[in-house]
C-alpha cells in the first residue's frame, strides 16, 4: 500500500509540473480577460449615447402626449370661424329645383344653415343627434333622413382643423360616438383620420348633451322596491318568488327601455312641426312655382307636405317597421300623434329585449342570491346593485369623444 501510495504522488507531482509549464492554458485566459476588458470600455464610450436616446424618445413620447391633450381640449372649446350644411328635403322625395326656379333663394333661405362662432362641441352635439341611425334588417338607416348632410360637414369642419393645427406633424385619428343605451345598436359616430396602431398615444372625454332623460333611477327602483321584495321572501313557495322578483326586474328594464326612447323619439321626431301643418293644404300647382321637374307631378301639395308625408312614412314604416298607410292629401292630428306613440313604442320594445337578453344571466344570478340571503338588508343590497346596473345601461353619459396620435 505504501508503494501504491508513492507512486500517485509521484504521478500529481508530474501533472502539476506539467500544468505549469503549459503556455496555452495562460494565454486563454489572458485573451479572456482582454476580451472582457475591451467589452467594458465599449460599454463606458457608449453608454452617453444609449441613455440620450433612451431620453429622446421618453421626452418625445411626453411631447405628443402633452400635444394630445392641449389639441382636445382647444377642439372642444374653440369656436368655428364658419359651419354650413344645407338639408335638402326635396331630394328625399324626388323632386329637384330648375337652377332658374323663383324658388331656388327661397329654399336656400330656409334650408341652408350658415352658424358663425359656434363651439366645436355644439356643432358636435348637434349632429349626434340629428344623425341617429338604428339597425334595420341588417343595415343602418336614419332616424332623420333629411339631415345626414349635417354629419358630412361636421366631419370636413373636424378634418379641416386639425389638419391645420397638427400640420403634419403627426398622423391622428378622431373618434366621437354617442349610444344613447349601451349595447344597443342606435347610435351616431364621426370618425376622422387613419386607424390607429397599438402604441397610439390617447386622450378621451366626455361631451354632455342637452337631452333630460325622461325615467329616473328612482323610476326603476320603483318596479322592484321594498315592498316587491318583502312579498317575494314572504312567500313559501320558490317558484313564486322566482317569479316575482324576475318580474320586478324585466319591469325595470321596460321603464328604463321607456325613458330611453321617449327621449330619442322627442329628440328627433318632429311632431311640433307636422302638427303645426293640420288641416292645410295648398292648391299651389306646379306651372306657378316651376318647381316640379317631372310631368306626373301636375297637381302636386306643397313641399312641406310631401317632406311631412315621407318623413312620417319614414318612421312609421322604414324606422320602427310598422305598416301603416299614410295619406297623402292631408296630415291629421291623429296620425302625427299615432306614428309618434307606435315609433317610441317600437323603440322601446327594441330597447327592452336588448337589455333582456344582455342580462338574464346576471339577472338570474341575482334573484338567486336574493332568495338565497339570509337577511333582509343583504337582499336590499343585491337589488340596489342589479336596479344601478339597468340604470347605467340606459345612462351612457354623453358623447365618448377620442383623439389619438402617433407618429
Amino acid at each position: 500500500m505504501a508503494n501504491g501510495s508513492e507512486h500517485n504522488k509521484d504521478r500529481l507531482r508530474a501533472n502539476s509540473k506539467k500544468i505549469l509549464t503549459d503556455q496555452m492554458a495562460f494565454s486563454s485566459t489572458i485573451d479572456a480577460m482582454f476580451f472582457l476588458v475591451m467589452i467594458s470600455i465599449a460599454a463606458v464610450m457608449l453608454m452617453p449615447s444609449i441613455m440620450a436616446e433612451n431620453q429622446y424618445d421618453a421626452a418625445g413620447y411626453t411631447a405628443i402626449q402633452e400635444f394630445d391633450t392641449h389639441l382636445l381640449e382647444s377642439l372642444l372649446s374653440s369656436s368655428s370661424n364658419e359651419f354650413e350644411y344645407e338639408i335638402a328635403p326635396l331630394s328625399v322625395v324626388n323632386i329637384s329645383i330648375p337652377s332658374n326656379s323663383i324658388t331656388q333663394g327661397p329654399m336656400k333661405t330656409l334650408f341652408g344653415k350658415e352658424q358663425n362662432h359656434r363651439t366645436f362641441s355644439d356643432v358636435m352635439a348637434e349632429s349626434m343627434a340629428l344623425n341617429l341611425m338604428m339597425d334595420n334588417n341588417g343595415s343602418r338607416v336614419y332616424l332623420n333622413p333629411i339631415a345626414n348632410e349635417h354629419s358630412t360637414a361636421t366631419t370636413a369642419m373636424m378634418q379641416s382643423y386639425l389638419d391645420a393645427k397638427i400640420g403634419g406633424r403627426y398622423n391622428y385619428r378622431f373618434e366621437a360616438h354617442w349610444y344613447p343605451v349601451s349595447g344597443f345598436s342606435l347610435g351616431s359616430d364621426i370618425v376622422v383620420g387613419d386607424t390607429p396602431p397599438t402604441d397610439a398615444i390617447r386622450q378621451s372625454a366626455k361631451l354632455t348633451l342637452p337631452f333630460t332623460y325622461v325615467s329616473s333611477k328612482n323610476d326603476i327602483f320603483e318596479m322592484v322596491n321594498d315592498s316587491v321584495l318583502a312579498d317575494a321572501l314572504g312567500n313559501s313557495s320558490n317558484e313564486t318568488m322566482h317569479a316575482i322578483l324576475y318580474d320586478g326586474f324585466n319591469d325595470s328594464i321596460n321603464v328604463a327601455a321607456r325613458g330611453s326612447a321617449e327621449m330619442i323619439v322627442d329628440s328627433i321626431f318632429p311632431s311640433e312641426y307636422l302638427n303645426s301643418l293640420n288641416n292645410t293644404r295648398s292648391g299651389m300647382q306646379s306651372d306657378q312655382l316651376g318647381i316640379i321637374s317631372t310631368p306626373d307631378n301636375a297637381n302636386i301639395l306643397d313641399p312641406d307636405f310631401l317632406i311631412a308625408i315621407y318623413l312620417l312614412d319614414h318612421t312609421a314604416n322604414t324606422v320602427a317597421g310598422l305598416d301603416i298607410e299614410i295619406p297623402v292629401d292631408i296630415i291629421l292630428s291623429g296620425m302625427v300623434t299615432k306614428v309618434e306613440q307606435e315609433f317610441t313604442d317600437a323603440i322601446q320594445e327594441k330597447i327592452a329585449f336588448q337589455l333582456k337578453t344582455d342580462m338574464a344571466d346576471e339577472i338570474n344570478s341575482t334573484v338567486n342570491g336574493i332568495i338565497d340571503s339570509t337577511d333582509f338588508g343583504n337582499a336590499q343590497n343585491l337589488r340596489d346593485v342589479q336596479v344601478g346596473y339597468i340604470h347605467r345601461r340606459v345612462n351612457s353619459g354623453g358623447v365618448d369623444v377620442k383623439l389619438m396620435l402617433w407618429q
